[in-house]
């Protein structure tokens, strides 16, 4: 007992700096939403789970590539536990929470790597309060972000700022601390770069980043221009192989990725749904003014941490390694402020900008303390304002992933509810009875329906699953998505019940038009008003 009691005192803080994230996630197993963040998550599933049933990856648009690897992974680790590929495919398609269970897991392992790996950097870096302050710039991601603890419970391209853009970053740092690697680290840096931007295209921001960081700090170092274009070489020849390969798997579906990506470009709107235009400067004053709102912690401490890092009156200079850190940050930072405010409205997409921020916060306290004692007010302060933030950050959060929860067990009660007694009513049995969804609906048919209009992968295993259903892509605007295959519109559909949660969009005034109305209440079913049936189905 002595030994363990040993080995707890020298590691509580370990234990200490992963609580938050822990906490969060744990709840979450406890009482699991999957079907809130269908979108993407399920259209990830589902194309991870096509190449098993020998079909190419069809859900392109960010391109994704690395989510589609390792969702593929994770299926392919369980598959020889199945008899055969049919049983494999089935068991999935009928327990998709099984794979989203597997793909938080592997969220909460990265996130659990990424948080050590950034505490034990700054706890090596910093010399006044290295604990405390080392163990708020490891959950700073997760206390100023409104959605930095989604990034362990939803399975999506956004959730990989953090574990993959910050644990970069952290390596960089570390890389360059004694100098300009070797060719071989600049390389695989190259390379890892590459591979992440395949993720969100705004992520390309990183190799462009590490490009400064290398190009700078060879030059700070007196290389011969040679030398410096040979390391800037190739860490760009390392981000075009890690493109290449996460294009490899998606060479099919590139004509319609290019397609897409030149209509989001000529666009200020969602999804190319806005004025035609590449940029028009009245976006900076809207972002600004959307972001201090939306994520004004956010706004803050990037707004605070760069004035430290450029406010060099009395300060010694930065060392050639964190100064080249600090130029290529800095462009980081402002080709993402450049590419996130034209889409600014979304505010999932500023999660890269909270991922810089401990990596710019280290820098700047690193340099602050350089400076003498008087900077130990502001490393004090930045640990005890992380600390209340994640603790509010932390409570908001488990609400929010109890709300979802209900939700979704009152939803799925309330349409099973609806369904048997309209089926009752009409003298039919409720598999005869044709179903629609309307997007965002937080059940496992309108999740896997929505994903396999797009990718049609398993249509007969989903009809199957959910027969006589369909799901709508009906949006607040008008937009045309980037699916490969036509999509059939309500008009089409000789539905008998549509569910809409409320998402915004003018799918209710066309129901009205037709004369659809409300389940009544004295149906005595809760969330009444989603539920629109025939004129004369209630009698």
């Amino acid at each position: 007992m002595s030994k363990v009691f040993a080995w707890i005192k020298q590691n509580y803080l370990y234990a200490l700096v992963l609580s938050p994230a822990l906490l969060v996630w744990l709840f979450w197993a406890s009482r699991p939403s999957y079907w809130f963040n269908s979108d993407p998550a399920a259209w990830y599933f589902l194309d991870s789970l096509a190449v098993f049933a020998g079909k190419p990856y069809q859900y392109v648009d960010h391109p994704g590539t690395p989510l589609h690897l390792i969702g593929s992974l994770l299926l392919g680790l369980a598959s020889p536990f199945f008899a055969n590929r049919a049983d494999f495919l089935q068991f999935f398609i009928f327990r998709p929470e099984i794979f989203f269970f597997l793909t938080n897991f592997f969220l909460l392992a990265m996130t659990i790597f990424t948080l050590l790996a950034l505490y034990q950097t700054a706890l090596t870096a910093l010399k006044i309060d290295p604990k405390p302050t080392a163990i708020a710039l490891a959950w700073m991601y997760f206390a100023l972000h409104p959605q930095g603890f989604n990034s362990l419970t939803y399975w999506s391209h956004n959730s990989f700022n953090f574990i993959f853009g910050t644990l970069w970053l952290v390596w960089l740092y570390r890389a360059v601390q004694n100098g300009l690697p070797g060719g071989r680290k600049i390389f695989l840096l190259g390379a890892a770069a590459g591979a992440l931007a395949m993720t969100q295209l705004y992520l390309l921001a990183w190799l462009a980043g590490g490009f400064v960081t290398i190009f700078s700090l060879a030059w700070q170092t007196g290389k011969s221009p040679g030398q410096t274009l040979k390391a800037s070489a190739l860490f760009l020849a390392g981000a075009l192989l890690g493109i290449g390969a996460m294009l490899l798997p998606v060479f099919s579906a590139l004509p319609r990725l290019s397609n897409w990506l030149t209509r989001l470009l000529g666009s200020d709107g969602l999804y190319g749904s806005g004025q035609q235009s590449f940029y028009s400067l009245a976006l900076i004053p809207a972002s600004l003014t959307f972001w201090a709102q939306n994520i004004p912690l956010v706004l803050l401490a990037l707004s605070l941490a760069l004035i430290l890092l450029t406010n060099r009156r009395r300060q010694p200079p930065l060392t050639p390694p964190d100064s080249a850190m600090l130029y290529g940050l800095l462009i980081q930072t402002a080709l993402l402020l450049l590419a996130l405010s034209k889409m600014f409205y979304r505010v999932r997409y500023t999660l890269a900008l909270a991922a810089i921020l401990p990596i710019l916060f280290l820098l700047a306290l690193k340099w602050k303390e350089q400076s003498g004692a008087s900077s130990a007010w502001l490393t004090r302060g930045l640990a005890l304002g992380i600390l209340l933030a994640t603790g509010f950050s932390v409570s908001r959060e488990l609400l929010d992933l109890n709300k979802r929860a209900a939700i979704e067990s009152d939803a799925a009660h309330a349409r099973s509810l609806a369904v048997a007694t309209l089926a009752q009513r009409k003298n039919v049995p409720e598999t005869s009875l044709v179903i629609v969804y309307a997007f965002g609906t937080p059940l496992k048919c309108a999740g896997l329906l929505l994903a396999n209009n797009w990718i049609h992968a398993f249509d007969r295993e989903i009809g199957a699953l959910c027969p006589n259903q369909y799901a709508l892509y009906d949006f607040a605007f008008d937009v045309r998505l980037n699916t490969p295959y036509p999509v059939a519109a309500i008009e089409e559909i000789p539905w008998d019940m549509v569910i809409w949660p409320g998402n915004g969009s003018p799918l209710p005034a066309y129901l009205q038009s037709v004369g659809a109305e409300n389940i009544p209440s004295r149906w005595g079913i809760n969330r009444s008003k989603w539920f629109f049936i025939r004129p004369g189905s209630q009698k």
